[in-house]
């Protein structure tokens, strides 16, 4: 039986893969406009800045319309994301609300952290992906920019 405090704890850890998730798509958006500007070849920190400011003051959603506009998903991909920005606006506007008084009981308690735990894996999935295709891209601008690329070692 699950208790308050555990289900406030598996809350934080999904709104954490949440918040993951759309760093790292924020990450690929800077690094495609980037490219897109041949910032790679020579540095414009003032427009970055202004970029970066503008890609955290914008919602998710419209995050991964402007991602789409820049960058080639494949219909699984961007399915995945869509399904993921869904998992991420259920959990931050309408969790609560919509288990009701299930918080009050062990049972009600126990059907929250099972929907928690099934939007964990959505937007903990969609961060790993989006985290791999950064990490690439990543990569590949520091080879064009000339830059040695170093394995991380654990």
């Amino acid at each position: 039986m699950a208790t308050r405090d555990e289900l406030y704890a598996k809350f934080g850890v999904t709104a954490e893969a949440a918040q993951l998730f759309e760093t790292e798509l924020g990450t690929m958006l800077l690094c495609a406009r980037a490219l897109e500007h041949g910032w790679h070849v020579e540095a414009n920190p003032d427009s970055a800045r202004k970029l970066l400011d503008d890609i955290d003051r914008t919602t998710l959603g419209r995050l991964l319309g402007s991602l789409k506009n820049c960058v080639s998903l494949d219909d699984g991909l961007t399915e995945r994301f869509a399904s993921a920005l869904k998992a991420r606006n259920r959990l931050f506007h309408g969790f609560y609300e919509s288990h009701n008084f299930k918080i009050q009981t062990d049972e009600g308690r126990d059907a929250m952290i099972a929907d928690l735990e099934a939007l964990h894996d959505e937007l903990f999935n969609a961060w790993q992906v989006a985290s791999a295709m950064t990490a690439t891209a990543t990569k590949f601008v520091l080879e064009l920019r000339g830059t040695p690329v170093h394995p991380v070692r654990a």
